[in-house]
């Protein structure tokens, strides 16, 4: 494997330095294929995200700002994925619409009528 990582590229050597230091002596090549792939769609999705927020920001080129800001925008949509994958409580079931009580609702009468009596 050390004659094919002489050859390989330089993002692949890094790749097999990211197993080697992980404790992983011996992978398949399709491995650091797979690795590659997923980060450079990673940086790519990034990069893109960052483009739209420099962009909304009235500028021509992306700041360390807009990178930091796609990279926490990716991690709350990954929060919020886990978290609405947890149902909402049950509806207590009753008869008709439910309205809070009648002193905050604005359907309660304002007014009252005169007797016709004298």
């Amino acid at each position: 494997m050390s004659s094919h990582a002489k050859s390989s590229p330089k993002d692949a050597q890094v790749m097999s330095a990211i197993l080697k230091d992980m404790g992983v002596l011996d992978s398949e090549t399709r491995i650091i294929n797979q690795m590659l792939e997923f980060t450079y769609r990673y940086v790519t999705d990034i990069i893109e995200d960052a483009k739209v927020y420099s962009s909304h920001g009235n500028r021509k080129v992306i700041e360390t700002d807009d990178i930091k800001l796609a990279v926490q925008m990716k991690l709350l949509m990954e929060v919020a994925r886990q978290k609405n994958t947890q149902p909402l409580p049950l509806v207590k079931p009753y008869c008709g619409p439910r309205l809070p009580p009648d002193r905050y609702c604005l359907t309660a009468p304002n007014y009252k009528l005169k007797s016709l009596k004298k």
